[in-house]
């Protein structure tokens, strides 16, 4: 079957013939449709080790159900989160990183899901009840800032997202933040919680602008 493989040299990558996916019992085998880039793979591109393919976004249709009897069925359209490989025609996932896509969503949509969304989930884990909470979240235009924005506000937090541009702070406003600023120096505080992706100069400047006993993640 045909896959994208790194080719060791500075990060770029080729189509390839590889062999077709051997799944363990407790793993069904995906037909991709979409997967979704992500910065790690990026990084580990630039040295990959040997035998590794990066993939760990992906969103398509079950061709193979699990020999355990675990999981979604075969024709079942789902996104997954495997540990590499999902930049090919088909792979191997456990079914406990498989979940079942309604059909209302498309599947290119889907796969973009998996690990930002799982990252904005657990920052939320971390900081704890949001409700009424003031919240400052920098880099909010990538795809973990997304995800993050929705899901504080919708548990009550009034977030105020640090981002580049205009224009996307206005997808930010729509999906739920408060108060949308082009640098953390413009944030209205004090916060109670800031989350902070940028690093750098950022780290400081996020710590100064929360409460005295506010979290920074």
């Amino acid at each position: 079957m045909k896959a994208v493989v790194a080719t060791g040299s500075g990060g770029s990558v080729e189509l390839g013939e590889v062999d077709e996916p051997e799944p363990k019992p407790d793993e069904a085998v995906v037909e991709v449709a979409a997967f979704s880039p992500n910065r790690g793979e990026t990084f580990l591109l630039e040295q990959p080790r040997r035998g590794w393919r990066p993939g760990k976004d992906i969103a398509g249709t079950v061709t193979r159900e699990a020999e355990d009897g675990s999981g979604p069925r075969r024709g079942q359209r789902v996104v997954g989160h495997p540990d590499d490989d999902g930049w090919a025609e088909r792979v191997a996932v456990r079914t406990d990183r498989l979940v079942p896509v309604p059909d209302f969503i498309d599947l290119t949509v889907a796969a973009a899901l998996p690990l930002a969304g799982l990252t904005a989930l657990r920052l939320g884990r971390v900081a704890g009840s949001m409700a009424s909470r003031r919240v400052l979240l920098t880099g909010a235009s990538g795809g973990v800032g997304h995800y993050f924005v929705e899901l504080a506000a919708a548990q009550g937090a009034l977030v105020t997202a640090v981002c580049a541009t205009a224009a996307r702070g206005e997808r930010l406003l729509a999906l739920g933040a408060a108060d949308v600023v082009r640098t953390v120096e413009r944030s209205d505080g004090p916060f109670d919680v800031g989350v902070d992706s940028v690093g750098g100069r950022a780290t400081p400047a996020v710590w100064h602008k929360l409460t005295q006993h506010g979290m920074l993640i």
